[in-house]
């Protein structure tokens, strides 16, 4: 056997240039409020359904985002007034989607449906959630003005296209009849 082959092992340390700031456990996500109130709106908008099945990674890192506020507590204290809080969101989410959503849609008897939910990520970076059973569905986004409380939800029905289409098909496939 020959020793000469041998490999030898340099290991390196690796600095990320982070500007000169270093990261430390102050540091606050700048989307981290647009984060939470997207995962309130997941929340408030699933609630609509019977059952709904996410697959994507986003969901659960808004989740871990919106755990790190508090619950609403009993004995609120007069400086913690301007705090948000789960509930908080969760309201103000619910108000939104039933001003915005409820009633702007197509989706018959979905109070008993199961339904999938995607993630979409925008332009801005912020997502859209589009929920569907296959047959109807809907894209959910916040129209967020920046810094402060959403204004609306954008609500874009996604089966009106497919009706139309599908039922122009149904009837160049119906049989017809000889009478």
């Amino acid at each position: 056997m020959n020793m000469n082959n041998t490999m030898t092992k340099e290991y390196k340390e690796v600095y990320f240039d982070r500007n000169g700031r270093e990261h430390d456990r102050f540091y606050k996500n700048p989307l981290a409020g647009l984060f939470q109130r997207e995962y309130a709106l997941y929340l408030t908008a699933a609630n609509l359904f019977e059952s709904v099945r996410c697959r994507s990674m986003c969901i659960d890192t808004m989740k871990l985002y919106f755990m790190e506020l508090a619950h609403k507590e009993k004995d609120s204290d007069a400086g913690n007034k301007n705090r948000n809080t789960q509930e908080d969101l969760l309201s103000e989410m619910e108000r939104l989607v039933n001003r915005d959503v409820i009633g702007h849609i197509t989706f018959p008897m979905m109070h008993i449906c199961a339904a999938e939910a995607k993630t979409v990520l925008e332009e801005d970076g912020s997502h859209g959630f589009i929920f569907t059973d296959g047959i109807y569905g809907f894209k959910l986004h916040l129209d967020n003005p920046g810094k402060g409380h959403p204004r609306k939800i954008e609500v874009t029905d996604l089966c009106k296209k497919k009706l139309i289409s599908g039922n122009r098909e149904i009837r160049d496939a119906a049989p017809v009849s000889a009478a």
